[in-house]
């Protein structure tokens, strides 16, 4: 403990050399001088005293005429002499440490947890909307808030949690489980989607009022959903099964070689601004204003890896242009045959190709692709989606 405090206000050793110096080791002791670690030397001693004992010292070192030399002063008061006149290497921390600890309630850092890097930026951008980011002070209302926020926007989302902890905010979450689909229980009958022949009718529920090998016509029924019984009564069930059947479609679509487009040029323009206290402080600005999509993105501003309580927010503006794009006819075939090979697929999903016709037509520029298959496809639609066409979509 005695060292502690020696350490703290102050202590000096010093040798004492010539004279009667045995005296000056008595004189000490009787005036209650306080000596440690003595040691003897050629001539004299040395020894520590604490700096209010040491003035003290000088009277009785001229009685007996021995001679007191300075070897070290420790402590913290020596410590601080030693940046007098510089006090702002003193002050700089003190003044940083308050800061610290008077801006405990900003954000300092924001950490995800169970979110990947899409969803991460994206929760970023909805919690800066918010006025929610590093630099900024929080409460308990503002993250209900958020959180309602980033549920209502983010439908991949099953539950989000906001949690300040000293200067640091989580976010937790977790993706939505998929719905399971819940088929109605409404009595509707199954009925052919298109003219074509049965190959097999595989029925779970219902009751069947076609065979394998028999022609269908498109909207006939297939399967029942109602019986009637013994008693003359209706039975209802929920019709269920799968029609496989051949049948022959033609989808027309048309492709132009020339058409007009967005492209990216290249250029890019960056703007970057600092977010702090609800504050917007712009670093700099594009060289040039750039007509195009503009992207934005959120990151903490850290010196030497360690992260201020500030946000950069990076606008990165990618320049789009308008061009004339030409196709050469191979090109344009293939689009076409995408574009009706789209349209079969959205119409009979799963369908299995047997075989392909194509009649090509050029007029102004432009290739009208008419492609004719038979192919083989579940035909079994419910009585109230049946027959609706879906048009093919525009190539």
């Amino acid at each position: 403990m005695a060292a502690l405090l020696q350490q703290w206000f102050g202590a000096v050793r010093f040798t004492a050399l010539g004279g009667r110096y045995e005296q000056l080791l008595t004189a000490c002791a009787a005036g209650d001088i306080p000596l440690q670690q003595v040691r003897p030397m050629p001539g004299g001693f040395t020894a520590s005293t604490p700096l209010r004992c040491y003035r003290r010292l000088h009277p009785l070192a001229r009685r007996s005429h021995t001679r007191l030399r300075v070897q070290k002063r420790t402590g913290l008061w020596f410590w601080l002499r030693r940046y007098r006149g510089r006090w702002g290497l003193l002050v700089g921390p003190a003044v940083f440490l308050a800061a610290v600890a008077l801006l405990q309630n900003l954000i300092w850092s924001v950490r995800f947890v169970g979110l990947d890097a899409a969803q991460q930026a994206a929760v970023r951008q909805t919690l800066t909307a918010a006025g929610i980011c590093e630099g900024t002070a929080v409460t308990q209302p503002q993250l209900r808030a958020a959180e309602r926020a980033i549920l209502s926007g983010q439908q991949g989302l099953g539950w989000v949690s906001l949690n300040f902890i000293k200067g640091r905010l989580v976010v937790e979450g977790a993706a939505a489980l998929p719905k399971p689909e819940i088929e109605p229980n409404d009595p509707v009958d199954l009925v052919a989607a298109a003219d074509a022949t049965l190959l097999s009718l595989t029925v779970q529920e219902g009751y069947a009022l076609k065979q394998p090998g028999q022609t269908v016509a498109e909207g006939e029924v297939l399967v029942s959903a109602v019986k009637e019984g013994q008693d003359q009564q209706p039975i209802p069930s929920h019709a269920r099964a799968t029609a496989w059947a051949r049948l022959e479609r033609s989808y027309t679509c048309t492709q132009p070689l020339q058409y007009t487009a967005r492209f990216a040029t290249g250029r890019t323009a960056e703007r970057r601004t600092l977010l702090a206290a609800g504050h917007r402080l712009p670093l700099w600005d594009a060289a040039d204003e750039l007509q195009g999509e503009t992207r934005l993105s959120y990151a903490p501003l850290t010196l030497f890896g360690f992260g201020l309580p500030v946000t950069v927010e990076t606008a990165l503006t990618a320049e789009q242009a308008e061009q004339t794009v030409t196709l050469s006819p191979a090109a344009a075939r293939q689009f076409a045959r995408y574009a009706c090979e789209q349209a079969l697929a959205e119409e009979f999903p799963g369908a299995k190709l047997l075989t392909v016709s194509e009649q090509e037509t050029w007029d102004e520029g432009a290739l009208t692709l008419r492609r004719t298959v038979q192919f083989e496809a579940d035909i079994a639609r419910p009585a109230s989606t049946a027959g609706t066409e879906t048009p093919a979509p525009a190539p």
